[in-house]
């Protein structure tokens, strides 16, 4: 009989070891990930404004809920893809990062990283742009909205 010693099987006594649960919700995305992502967001969604900031706020949420279930290789390597998209800039000779370029120059900025002769630069923007629109047109809200009718 597993848990019991001998002398408590000899007593009619258990060891009862009690079992701790605790809620665990993974996050991969840090602090200073959360402005890169955010700007990102922006320059695809809102480049007018048209998205709620309250909305590109919690967007960020969607999208960590999103990626930390992935495995940590691939959690890694957003991170990376998302660290190399913040000092992008410093490749073109613009001394600013990402998310400090205003909506109109991100939105260039990543025209351009899409355009780039390096191989590796347009992966960055490709691999963001399927997460984050896979995700931000999943709100039913966002597909009435660029015309899709819904479940009929």
């Amino acid at each position: 009989m597993a848990g019991r010693s001998p002398s408590s099987l000899a007593h009619g006594r258990t060891n009862r070891v009690a079992l701790v649960t605790k809620d665990f919700a993974r996050t991969t995305l840090r602090p200073h990930h959360r402005p890169v992502l955010r700007a990102l967001a922006e320059a695809m969604f809102s480049p007018d404004g048209e998205v709620e900031p309250a909305r590109l706020d919690a967007f960020v949420e969607d999208v960590d809920g999103f990626i930390s279930p992935a495995s940590k290789t691939l959690r890694f390597g957003l991170l990376v893809m998302l660290l190399a998209i913040k000092w992008s800039p410093l490749l073109f000779f613009r001394f600013k990062t990402f998310d400090e370029l205003t909506v109109e120059d991100r939105v260039h900025h990543l025209e351009r990283l899409e355009r780039s002769k390096v191989k590796q630069l347009p992966l960055l923007v490709v691999a963001y742009k399927t997460v984050l629109t896979m995700i931000f047109y999943e709100d039913e809200q966002e597909q009435r909205a660029i015309g899709y009718p819904g479940h009929e």
